[in-house]
């Protein structure tokens, strides 16, 4: 889930609301896939993390010298926030395709939700923002949700190493909230780029990613046709169009909304995880994964949402 910075009033500028809802559900899904083109790839934990990045960069560098021409340079602070942002997604790519494959594409996808609890806490502590009594009250659901999908009652018979892919799920979910908080905070500093943020950050991402990969053991570039076709996949849509779609979508419909309909990433993880690559959850897992769906569509404003439109209906 990745709420919206605030920005213009839901309708207003090019985008309608509907094109603007449609655009956020394909982020979702997109995002959602992800998983599942790190397996279908084949590719190490640190080698997806890099192409992912660095082919994502390519796709984006057109938008962004046009950005550039039209806007000018984007301001130093919001190169700086936009840097270490992505720093932060770099360390968190890294740490969730290695929980992909040592846990599943729908446990990784769904512990990572973890940044709609961080995401408003950095807002809370940097910004001053009191989340609210609601917010505090879900985070020990939330918590017991990422145990029970984490294997503490049972795990998914064929997963590789689920207690490591568990832990390494929570710590990226907890890296992608500080990332979403500091491209947020890139959009408050900079409000007319759209793409030059989420390049900056990528770059800084493929850079972290690099240096974990050459840590770690060294990069795999022996992928196959069929490996690198699908990192392409990844990177093009699971990362480039997929933030780019948020950035230019998100401000156009509530906040509410956008939380909401983020919440079918875990979900759309969890399904192609099951039908794609033949994971089976355990009962506990599915329950888990359901209480931390429900929490995020509850932290989001669903039913706030949902109110509203039985309303005006």
């Amino acid at each position: 889930m990745t709420p919206g910075p605030r920005a213009p009033r839901p309708g207003s500028g090019s985008i309608s609301p509907g094109p603007a809802t449609l655009g956020i559900i394909a982020s979702a899904i997109f995002l959602g896939a992800s998983g599942l083109f790190v397996i279908l790839a084949d590719a190490t934990a640190p080698t997806a993390a890099f192409l992912r990045c660095w082919i994502a960069v390519l796709a984006l560098a057109p938008l962004v010298v046009g950005e550039l021409r039209k806007r000018g340079r984007l301001p130093q602070r919001a190169t700086v926030v936009a840097a270490c942002a992505g720093a932060a997604l770099g360390l968190d790519y890294v740490l969730w395709a290695q929980s992909v494959l040592d846990a599943g594409v729908g446990v990784s996808t769904v512990l990572i939700s973890v940044q709609v609890i961080v995401f408003p806490a950095l807002v809370w502590a940097f910004g001053g923002s009191r989340p609210g009594w609601l917010f505090i009250g879900c985070i020990p659901v939330m918590i017991i949700g990422m145990l029970l999908t984490g294997g503490v009652l049972g795990v998914d018979e064929t997963a590789e190493n689920p207690t490591r892919g568990a832990i390494f799920g929570v710590l990226s979910g907890v890296l992608y909230g500080v990332y979403i908080f500091g491209i947020h905070h890139c959009r408050r500093l900079a409000p007319k780029f759209v793409v030059t943020p989420v390049a900056v950050g990528t770059v800084a991402a493929g850079v972290v990613t690099a240096i974990a990969g050459f840590a770690l053991g060294g990069l795999d570039f022996d992928l196959g046709l069929d490996g690198w076709a699908w990192m392409v996949v990844l990177a093009v849509f699971g990362q480039a169009l997929s933030w780019v779609l948020l950035s230019i979508c998100s401000p156009r419909i509530p906040v509410s909304r956008t939380a909401a309909l983020m919440l079918l990433q875990p979900l759309s993880a969890v399904v192609l995880g099951s039908l794609v690559a033949g994971e089976r959850l355990q009962p506990a897992q599915w329950i888990g994964a359901g209480l931390v769906a429900g929490i995020v569509w509850v932290v989001g404003g669903g039913p706030e949402a949902l109110r509203r439109r039985r309303w005006q209906g």
